[in-house]
């Protein structure tokens, strides 16, 4: 092969690899993938004009993008993870300063201060939004800094396990995992754990009240040894309440080993909803995960996210990915750099706390500089517009007699309607109204009659009004 690997291979290479997966030509490979298309046979693409001048080929495409639906074009009432909130024009300002606008990790300290300073703030407000000791400079979405925390929380149990006078203990350990919990998160925990010999049990949650049953984690709890934490969302995944200040004292209770009690992991799809209820902090969590995308970042298609990953002081040495500090430097100057950096590159490999790479530091600045203008009155004001939104939405929706409420628990921004119509289902409905240019809302289940909706600050009275009208069209 030619050792040049920027220099496109020659017509003997080419003909070398063509015999090699046994097709003759291009087109035979092509054919394979996306069958037969006029670009294989050299013809023009029928959908493709004639040659334009810039001007004109400007307007070809913008027609193109006026005909596509996006989140500045149409009210979106989806949650289920990714949120869609406003954005100050000054985020991307400041943002697209050639000092930030890099995905490079600042590993030189002496020519980062600017980025570093602007991580420390980012692990500093969230911090006190989370109530945790420590915070680190990012991760990559919600569910990865969920799996990273059971992994975190595997390393914490096992240590304490050797150290612990029950070494004969062979059994598997166990997590258990609120059925609350965003499906989505559970599948790329299961993803990382596939090969650790690590058992999942799934606590059901109140059919009536839509948040964990209590007293089916105690009794598990009671039941068996071995577990080395229970994950629980706040707001759950139905945009539920969870009683927290109650599972903490199942989860921590005194009757259990101290050593080997089982980590308390809160995760999170909407950290705006901590400028109304207390934060995970407040309720003794061990470790918080969670999705940080509504500081600050656009929903990108569903990425890239903002992972955020808290801790307790005690297991700051067991977090996963970076930590930004603060020291002196020679001329005792205030300086900033990564205190704690636990990955392969920095440390042995068995030791490392994760394999995170360059991260998503980007979208960390950019939620560092959206608190910033938010101010901690901003950040209340938001959270607490959210919360007052979604309930007008709810009961206006519950007054036309066609929806009900199908969980009674207090909720945040985010519910679940059931659609009292039998004769349509809940996808039926989300294409009804996105015909009339509302993103309605995300089906629970395939030919269900559940909707789970979701309201942000974005979506206002003219909006919410116009989505109970025309719903009502949609059944009249």
């Amino acid at each position: 092969m030619n050792s040049f690997r920027y220099i496109p291979a020659s017509n003997e290479e080419i003909k070398k690899i063509y015999k090699f997966i046994g097709i003759k030509d291009k087109k035979e490979l092509f054919h394979k993938i996306i069958g037969d298309i006029s670009l294989i046979e050299g013809k023009e693409l029928d959908f493709m004009p004639d040659q334009m001048d810039e001007l004109s080929l400007y307007k070809y495409f913008s027609d193109i993008n006026d005909k596509l639906r996006g989140s500045g074009s149409i009210p979106v009432f989806a949650g289920g993870g990714i949120y869609d909130h406003y954005v100050p024009s000054a985020v991307d300002a400041i943002m697209s300063r050639a000092e930030f606008y890099t995905p490079y990790t600042p590993y030189q300290p002496e020519v980062s201060q600017g980025t570093l300073m602007a991580l420390f703030e980012f692990q500093s407000m969230l911090a006190s939004i989370l109530g945790m000791d420590a915070v680190n400079a990012s991760m990559y979405d919600g569910a990865e800094s969920l799996a990273e925390a059971v992994l975190m929380s595997l390393r914490i149990y096992r240590q304490n396990r050797q150290t612990d006078s029950d070494t004969g203990n062979n059994k598997k350990i166990k997590i258990l995992v609120s059925k609350s919990v965003n499906p989505t998160y559970i599948e790329v925990v299961k993803t990382f754990i596939k090969d650790l010999d690590i058992v999942i049990e799934f606590i059901d949650i109140d059919s009536e009240k839509g948040y964990t049953d209590a007293a089916l984690l105690a009794e598990k709890l009671q039941e068996n040894k071995n577990i080395c934490a229970f994950i629980v969302q706040q707001p759950n995944y139905f945009g539920i309440i969870e009683d927290l200040e109650f599972i903490e004292k199942i989860v921590h209770s005194e009757e259990s080993d101290s050593s080997l009690k089982p980590h308390l992991i809160v995760c999170s799809s909407e950290p705006f909803s901590f400028g109304t209820i207390a934060p995970p902090g407040f309720y003794n969590a061990d470790i918080f995960a969670g999705e940080g995308n509504s500081f600050g970042n656009y929903m990108n298609f569903g990425g890239p996210l903002l992972g955020l990953f808290a801790a307790k002081k005690e297991f700051i040495r067991q977090m996963p990915g970076r930590i930004t500090g603060k020291s002196k430097d020679s001329k005792n100057q205030d300086a900033y750099l990564f205190i704690l950096a636990t990955r392969e590159q920095h440390i042995r490999r068995q030791a490392a706390t994760s394999n995170i790479c360059t991260n998503n530091s980007l979208n960390a600045l950019r939620a560092a500089v959206y608190l910033s203008l938010c101010s901690k009155e901003g950040f209340k004001e938001i959270s607490l517009l959210n919360l007052k939104l979604s309930h007008i939405l709810c009961e206006k929706l519950i007054d036309t007699g066609l929806f009900s409420l199908k969980y009674a628990g207090n909720f945040y921004n985010e519910f679940v309607i059931e659609i009292n119509n039998k004769k349509m289902n809940a996808s039926v409905f989300i294409n009804e109204m996105m015909k009339k240019g509302i993103l309605a809302g995300i089906s629970l289940e395939d030919g269900g009659n559940e909707v789970l909706i979701a309201v942000t600050e974005k979506t206002g009275i003219k909006d919410i009004d116009n989505y109970v009208k025309r719903a009502v069209e949609i059944f009249s």
